[in-house]
């Protein structure tokens, strides 16, 4: 199936099977070929396209060459090498496509088959290097439309082989150079791909990619230009954005798809720079099954707007039910910037509410309070984006923090989940051990749909018969041979090598009671182990693995006003827990940040919040480093059942 799929996309001359098979030829110059060779090849199409290929290769093979012009001889060796790539020949017929080139030169169409049929035999047979040689030697403009496309594709999957980038883009350009409309465009999976590699290019790459092919290429190059135009825009370069769209206003004047795209970009822009500096938007789950945690969220910002902040009584708090749907949610804060021009929004009280939450804020360029973390990459946050229960940047930050370095040492490891989440805690855990020059030993995934977690601790102790261990294991293994039989306690045969001091396991409590205890279950006792804020969890207090060290950064929540607890409760007729406690420090940051101000675009408020040095909540303070708030965090230990920090 991959090979009559490969067949299908790569071949210039196209073979189709079944139903009226017939060999098409392409667009070669017949006035190049005498009439008498073109009735010979015409009886040799007709005879493969009647299935049978041995007879036509049998003809094509008995012309005499001697008798031939040039070009009649390179076409006669084309023909011989498409019959033998599908009969997947691949040698044979990169042979007769080579000897096809010696004479194809004055009829270019031929000339840019030969060499993309050449490409796609040395592709099959993995010679990715010849293969792109000789794809770029095959000038496509000389191809048919069908033909040009398959020359794109391969060009594609060639540098996408190679990690080229910037020509990955330029082969999906090319390729969907035909689509008309921006409907098109979206419906073809090819354009997605085009996107991502697009803007994972350097901004110069952008403009220069979108000004080569502007000509060539109008709906889909005027549409990556809109939608770079949109990126900048939230990036906060309001006006390298206008100077875009207007550069692509000109341009593409003619494409009336793009000029209402454009019209409604810049109407929409007018509206949301409007603000309503005291009103700000809340959305949390009110509804279904997470209903009473976000009444306990609701509870805290209801507290803070009526007891802690004195500005707040300037405050419209517009309230907004997500039904515990990040999709739901994300409609919701869509309008209530468009609609309601709400100056900050908090929300995302669920990660995968969090996620989809702020990314429609960061588009329209609003402040986003999330109370749970966002695991994106640090390179798509931004001074917009406030995490209150602390980053996976601010967690990392202080687990690798100068202090715990010299604590725990400076040889780590990490096991972490293979899900989104534990990428984003791996990508950044493996960046700030490069820069604070600490060893990491060993990475090792675990699958969090799974009950048996031995296979990543086995690993990271060396348990697996690692090669160089070879020996150390049979011999151990022949003397427990020799070891009473029927003994009921499992024999660890190798010692486990612990050559870190300290292992990072950003995994949820029900997952580290799996976790830990295999430490011990494999006979290595004392290993000092980190996590992530969830681990204050009665769950694993009650625990108290006595083997293993446990530790975790969080809020630094001790020195919570007792009155506040006491006040709370006397109101809400429940004490307040960590929910509670991030909602309050939310709506406290939220109202900080407008209070005694007078702005009147989100531009000023934009900048105000980049030029504060520090925000402050119950749980913890937050600084801007790198465009990102980083939350102070605690460093503790579970001890006897209890939570204690280990640094002052």
């Amino acid at each position: 199936m991959i090979k009559n799929l490969f067949l299908l996309i790569l071949l210039s001359i196209s073979i189709i099977s079944c139903s009226g098979i017939k060999l098409i030829s392409g667009g070669i110059d017949k006035n190049l070929y005498s009439k008498e060779f073109l009735v010979k090849i015409d009886d040799i199409k007709r005879a493969y396209s009647q299935g049978n290929s041995e007879l036509a290769l049998e003809k094509l093979s008995q012309m005499d060459s001697s008798n031939l012009m040039p070009v009649e001889d390179s076409l006669r060796r084309n023909l011989i090498g498409v019959i033998l790539f599908s009969k997947d020949q691949y040698e044979k017929a990169i042979y007769n496509f080579n000897l096809g080139l010696e004479g194809s030169a004055f009829d270019f169409s031929l000339n840019a088959q030969i060499f993309l049929n050449l490409a796609s035999s040395y592709y099959k047979l993995g010679f990715y290097e010849k293969s792109l040689d000789a794809i770029r030697n095959s000038k496509f403009e000389y191809l048919n439309i069908n033909d040009a496309k398959k020359h794109h594709l391969l060009s594609y999957r060639l540098n996408l082989n190679l990690e080229n980038n910037p020509e990955i883009v330029n082969a999906l350009l090319l390729y969907l150079m035909d689509r008309k409309s921006i409907d098109e465009l979206r419906e073809d999976h090819y354009f997605e791909k085009l996107t991502n590699y697009f803007f994972n290019l350097d901004e110069g790459m952008q403009y220069k990619v979108i000004e080569q092919h502007y000509k060539n290429s109008p709906t889909v190059v005027g549409y990556l230009g809109y939608l770079l135009s949109e990126k900048i825009y939230y990036r906060g370069n309001k006006e390298k954005s206008k100077q875009l769209l207007e550069w692509l206003s000109t341009s593409f004047a003619r494409n009336t798809e793009l000029m209402v795209l454009i019209e409604k970009f810049n109407d929409r822009q007018k509206n949301i720079s409007k603000l309503n500096l005291n009103s700000i938007g809340l959305v949390l789950p009110l509804t279904g099954e997470k209903k009473a945690f976000g009444e306990r969220a609701f509870y805290g910002i209801d507290y803070a707007l009526k007891k802690m902040q004195p500005a707040a009584k300037k405050i419209t708090l517009i309230v907004k039910d997500s039904r515990a749907s990040g999709v739901v949610g994300a409609l919701e804060i869509e309008g209530l910037i468009e609609k309601d021009n709400v100056s900050i929004i908090i929300g995302g009280l669920f990660s995968d509410e969090a996620k989809k939450e702020y990314l429609i804020a960061k588009k329209h360029g609003v402040f986003f309070i999330s109370l749970s973390p966002i695991y994106l990459p640090k390179e798509e946050k931004d001074h917009l984006l406030l995490e209150i229960p602390g980053s996976v940047e601010s967690q990392i930050e202080q687990i690798f923090s100068d202090e715990m370095i010299q604590l725990f040492g400076s040889n780590t490891a990490i096991i972490y989940p293979r899900t989104e989440r534990g990428n984003t805690y791996l990508d950044e855990f493996w960046r700030k051990a490069a820069y604070k020059g600490v060893k990491v030993v060993g990475a090792f995934g675990f699958d969090k749909n799974k009950t048996d977690y031995r296979g990543p601790v086995s690993n990271l102790l060396g348990l697996k018969f690692k090669r160089e261990r070879k020996e150390e294991y049979e011999l151990l293994q022949e003397i427990y041979s020799l070891e009473k039989k029927g003994m009921i306690r499992r024999i660890q045969t190798l010692k486990p090598q612990v050559d870190f001091d300290w292992v990072f396991i950003p995994a949820f409590p029900k997952e580290a009671l799996l976790l830990v205890p295999t430490f011990s279950y494999f006979d290595a006792f004392g290993i000092n182990v980190i996590g992530g804020p969830s681990w204050r969890s009665q769950l694993l207090a009650k625990e108290r693995m006595k083997s293993t060290k446990m530790f975790f950064v969080g809020d630094d929540i001790v020195n919570v006003d007792k009155l506040i607890i006491k006040e709370f409760n006397e109101i809400y007729k429940i004490s307040p827990k960590i929910i509670e406690l991030r909602s309050m420090d939310a709506l406290t940051i939220a109202s900080f940040l407008i209070d005694k101000k007078t702005f009147t675009s989100r531009e000023l408020l934009d900048f105000h919040i980049r030029k504060t040095p520090l925000l402050k909540g119950l749980t913890g303070s937050w600084t801007l480093k790198d465009s990102v708030w980083l939350k102070s965090m605690a460093s503790l230990g579970i001890v006897s059942g209890k939570f204690q920090k280990i640094l002052e």
